[in-house]
Formats: C-alpha cells, structure tokens, sequence
C-alpha cells in the first residue's frame, strides 16, 4: 500500500452484520485500488466485528479498531477516531449501509492530483431500497455562488460521501461533533462551508445511499429533536463568531426549526428553547413574523389537540 495519493476511508458501523459486507464489497470494487479502509465499531452486540475480522484476515488494506471507552457512543465520535487512525492524505466518510461506485476514487483522484488547490470533490448520489432499486436521485447537488447560505437554506445539498476531502483541509479542526444524535454530517459540512473551501463537482452518481423503512424512525423521538435544536444553536453561534451568518441563514435556521415543533413541543423546555432560538435569529422581516405566528399557532395546537401540522408547514 503506497503512501502516494493513500486515500482514506472511515465507516463508522454499529449492528450491521447483515449490511455492512455490501459497503465493504463496494470499496474492494473500486478501480482505483490505493485506499485503505478504516472501521470503526460503536459497541455491536451482534456479529459486526467476526465478519469484518474476516475481510480484514484476507485483505491488509482494512483495518477494523473499537470506539475507545473514553469517547462518547455515536456514529460521530467513531468517525473522529477513525480519521485520527488514518494515513491517507485524502479522507472520505462512507456509512456502513450505503455503496460506493467502481469508478468513485478513480474519478475524484484524478481531480484532486490535477487540481492541488481544491480542498474537497463532491459527486452525486442516486437514493435506492435494500434491493438497490431506484427511488429517486439527488439533483441539488451543484455549486453556486453563495454555496454556505444555499446549503443552509437546502437549495443545495449532499450526503456525508458525497464529498472527498484533502486531509490537509481538515487538520487542526474540529470534525464531527460526537454529542449529536440528528443532523450529523449536516452539522460537519456546514462548519466547513463557513471555512471557505476550495470545491470541485464532478457531475457524475458516483455512490448510493440506501433508504431504509425505518429511516426516518428517530424524528420522533424528543432528545433527538432536543440534539438537533441544540446542533442548529451551535451553528447559529459558530457562523455569527465567524462573521458568516446572514439574514438569509438566520431566516431558514428559525423556519427549520419551526418545523420540528412537532416533537420538540413535547418538551417541557419548548418554550424556553424557541425563545432562545429567536433571540438568536431573529430579523426584521415579513416571512420572519409570518413564522412566529406559525410558532404560536402551531404550539397552542399542538398541546390542546395534538395535531398543528398545517400551521407550520
């Protein structure tokens, strides 16, 4: 395994012995073959670790490592680690459920080698069922000008794989936030855009992430609205400290989190996390009021009726 153009692969697994083969078949497909694959184990309690052990047995470019105690449980705290035990000078992401196409390293490399001032490559990824069955492909995945604030607002959008970094971009900062349980890679990009990267789009479906039934299963649980309240606070104090965030963004922070009223009223501390969240962003403008009306509304529905979901869509 050379060290020259080494390319990095962190995949942060958790109970995915009847997944995570096919993610790791995919990297073993890849026409560019000088990568390294790291796995990093959050605490399985199923056969995760014997059948990874196996691949790692046949093929010394993977390596598999568990979650130090001392690090928090979560997805986040394992991609941390895993990108600390890495060699590569390029470093991409991929979760342990979705697949990467033959040609995905080969294609961004050839940028990267070509190009030494871009500091990440993104590509597009096309949405399929356990069966790799198509539902529906990505189109917001492009450039623009204003690239933070259309990120922000999800005129733009792409997935944790969906971008190679150079390593060098990443030292010296911090990565994914390990006490999050929603909004993981969303969070992680947005700190990036807002330290103005180098980006080049190769417009091409370069991977595929997988939509499972219970996918959306966890947006009704209250601390996990809770962490994704406190994530987008976070963000809100991040971008203000760096001079980044603008009206815009503070309009489509709030409107956002409006929307995830219909847990986060459940709460006994809704009140007191709104009030903190207009303190945060709010702006003297139509569509902001119109907002804070739906906030009311949706909030006096919701704890008389439980329903109010037509008031703040």
């Amino acid at each position: 395994m050379s060290q020259t153009n080494l390319v990095s692969i962190v995949i942060a697994t958790y109970n995915r012995e009847e997944l995570i083969s096919e993610t790791i078949d995919s990297v073993l497909l890849q026409t560019y073959k000088n990568w390294e694959l790291i796995i990093v184990d959050d605490g399985s309690i199923d056969n995760t670790e014997k059948l990874v052990n196996r691949y790692v047995q046949k093929d010394n470019r993977i390596k598999f490592f568990k979650r130090p105690n001392d690090r928090p449980k979560g997805p986040n705290a394992s991609r941390n680690f895993g990108i600390e035990m890495s060699n590569g000078i390029y470093i991409l992401s991929l979760d342990s459920d979705d697949w990467l196409l033959p040609d995905y390293l080969k294609n961004k490399i050839k940028v990267l080698i070509n190009k030494p001032d871009i500091d990440g490559v993104l590509s597009k990824t096309i949405m399929v069922d356990d069966n790799k069955a198509l539902i529906k492909k990505e189109k917001r995945t492009y450039l623009t000008r204003n690239l933070l604030e259309d990120f922000i607002s999800l005129k733009v959008s792409w997935y944790m794989h969906d971008i190679l970094w150079r390593k060098s971009f990443l030292e010296g900062k911090t990565l994914y936030n390990e006490f999050l349980l929603k909004m993981l890679d969303r969070d992680f990009h947005i700190r990036r855009l807002s330290e103005n990267p180098k980006l080049f789009l190769v417009d091409e479906y370069l991977a595929l992430y997988r939509i499972h039934d219970n996918s959306n299963s966890s947006n009704s649980d209250i601390n996990v609205a809770i962490t994704k309240h406190n994530a987008i606070i976070q963000i809100i104090d991040s971008l203000s400290k760096a001079n980044k965030l603008s009206s815009k963004s503070k309009f489509y922070l709030f409107k956002h989190q409006v929307q995830n009223l219909v847990v986060l009223y459940q709460s006994p501390s809704c009140i007191k996390l709104y009030l903190n969240l207009i303190k945060k962003t709010f702006v003297w403008q139509f569509d902001y009021f119109k907002w804070i009306f739906k906030l009311i509304l949706g909030y006096l529905s919701y704890k008389i009726t439980n329903r109010g979901l037509r008031f703040i869509q």
